[in-house]
């Protein structure tokens, strides 16, 4: 990923923090790898990951990864105009 600064707007900066916070609460260790919070289950369970029995964290993490690498393609790909945005 490149090291440029890009400003995120809107939900796409809700989106971010809520998967940096759950990516931040899965890559802690614990005593029983297949345990998981009530709290991370249900911050799972906000953007749409459906958590059931015994999840693998690994699997979690690398799906949580490729949605936040989506966002912040999707983001870079918009460009960051700022107050000149060119409209139709």
């Amino acid at each position: 990923m490149s090291q440029d600064f890009m400003e995120l707007r809107g939900s796409s900066v809700i989106e971010l923090r809520r998967l940096d916070r759950i990516l931040s609460d899965l890559a802690r260790p614990t005593l029983d790898e297949a345990s998981m919070t009530p709290s991370t289950r249900a911050a799972l369970l906000q953007i749409g990951i459906v958590v059931r029995g015994e999840a693998s964290r690994p699997h979690l993490i690398e799906r949580l990864w490729a949605r936040k690498r989506n966002l912040l393609q999707r983001q870079a790909s918009l460009g960051d105009w700022g107050p000149w945005q060119p409209v139709a």
